[in-house]
């Protein structure tokens, strides 16, 4: 065990483990400790690739039962949740072993089962879990990336609802889903959950308190996720939930009022699940106080760059609260370790309005950059075109035709600043939305993009050239 190291890591998430390899790559001396044993942070345990997973399932699914659009019949078919539920543990497994072995086969890295606690800004006290050892040691560079956890409200009964741990998380999800369910939060988990679990039969109610789901995003986006889920779930918006208690049968009543009128609302269901939103992990025994790091209920404070306002602490990923998707934690990373190998030679920074935002509902929705509200807010004059998801061969094909592409254009400069959009492989293009965005391409530009015939990112070109 060496005493000192070019960089310690805490957390191996989306916002650590990127950074460490590829400081380790360069021949410096690596040292990460986390708490799972392995990478991936709750990402992989219980949030992103589980929660896919199971909508993969639900959205086949539901498929199925719709063949006969295509002139077959489907007989004797049901979805098994036991089944579907060990089919997305060995996706868990599949990456666990994965990472196990790229974890093996990385030199001059060190990682270690266990918790991690700041001493001062150089030294790190560890506690090796598996080798029932405690150790401190020294630091040139320090990344923390303890990521995120479930955020709770103070009402009573609170504790007795579901996250997205049981529904998701490796090993020890819910051996059963219930008949009903009440969902509490209209974000994109809210909204995912609610529309994967509608279509593996579960009869789902979400509660948000906001006056629309999805608060945040481009209001058009909001309008056609709204409708489309809305003919499967019942949607309850402006209302404030107060208390959850039991009710007989194994069942409980959620209690709330809502905020237009103050009027008592009352909901019953087999389950509660809360999906309010997530927080920034900052555990006490990290010692932030202690060695003087700046932070706040949203996250530690970072810079563009992830450097604390101590300037050799990094704060990367959820933990920072700037993006709190994994691909952003991933971004960040990389640009941690840009900014420990080129120093002030380095010409790259974090902008969280980049970032792509998916949300896996059916349709899909996708995010990226400002809609007209966040360009106002800012004082940026812009243009919106749209075009319709179901013009495009594929969309016909799929027989997926609701939805709409959007983009967002600033006058001034006649960039493309914002691309939002609902439908048929909507996560997909988000990816090439995202470059566009990111690279600052007029429509003219992306219009001299050729895209594949038939897929659906041909709406892109096609939208662009019409512009």
């Amino acid at each position: 065990m060496e005493n000192h190291y070019d960089l310690i890591v805490i957390g191996a998430g989306g916002g650590g483990y990127p950074a460490a390899f590829r400081v380790a790559k360069s021949g410096r001396k690596v040292l990460m400790v986390d708490e799972k044993g392995n990478l991936g942070g709750n990402c992989l345990y219980e949030g992103c690739v589980p929660s896919k997973s199971v909508r993969e399932a639900s959205v086949i699914w539901h498929q199925i039962a719709g063949v006969g659009f295509f002139g077959m019949e489907a007989q004797g078919t049901q979805a098994d949740w036991s089944k579907i539920r060990d089919y997305k543990d060995g996706v868990q497994a599949r990456r666990y072993e994965q990472h196990s072995k790229e974890i093996a086969g990385a030199a001059n890295l060190t990682f270690i089962r266990g918790q991690a606690h700041l001493q001062d800004a150089s030294h790190v006290a560890v506690d090796d879990w598996d080798r029932q050892s405690s150790f401190t040691v020294s630091a040139s560079n320090i990344l923390i990336a303890t990521g995120s956890e479930a955020e709770n409200i103070p009402i009573p009964g609170f504790d007795q609802t579901w996250n997205h741990h049981d529904l998701f998380a490796w090993k020890d999800t819910q051996p059963a889903m219930p008949e009903d369910i009440v969902i509490l939060g209209g974000g994109y988990i809210g909204v995912e959950s609610a529309s994967m679990l509608s279509d593996l039969g579960v009869k789902v109610t979400v509660i948000e308190m906001a006056p629309a789901i999805l608060t945040g995003m481009d209001q058009d986006l909001v309008r056609a996720v709204a409708d489309s889920l809305g003919k499967r779930v019942k949607i309850v918006t402006g209302v404030q939930v107060d208390a959850i208690t039991p009710n007989s049968g194994h069942q409980y009543v959620v209690k709330g009022h809502s905020l237009a009128d103050g009027g008592s609302e009352e909901f019953l269901a087999s389950r509660v699940l809360a999906a309010v939103g997530r927080q920034p992990s900052l555990p006490k025994n990290l010692n932030l106080d202690q060695v003087g790091i700046e932070y706040s209920r949203h996250g530690i404070v970072a810079d563009r760059r992830m450097h604390t306002n101590i300037p050799h602490i990094y704060a990367a990923g959820d933990v920072n609260g700037q993006s709190m998707l994994f691909h952003s934690a991933v971004r960040m990373s990389e640009i941690v370790a840009q900014d420990i190998l080129l120093g002030e030679a380095m010409d790259d920074f974090f902008n969280p309005w980049e970032m792509p935002t998916t949300v896996f509902s059916r349709p899909e929705g996708l995010a990226v950059g400002m809609t007209r509200e966040h360009a106002a807010a800012r004082g940026i004059a812009v243009t919106e075109h749209t075009r319709d998801m179901g013009s495009e061969a594929w969309a016909q094909i799929a027989g997926e035709l609701e939805g709409f592409i959007k983009l967002v254009i600033s006058r001034s400069s006649g960039r493309i600043v914002g691309v939002h959009g609902v439908g048929v492989d909507a996560s997909a293009l988000s990816a090439a939305a995202h470059m566009a965005v990111r690279m600052g391409l007029t429509p003219a530009e992306l219009g001299r993009m050729t895209f594949p015939h038939p897929t659906q990112f041909e709406i892109l070109d096609r939208l662009a050239r019409s512009v």
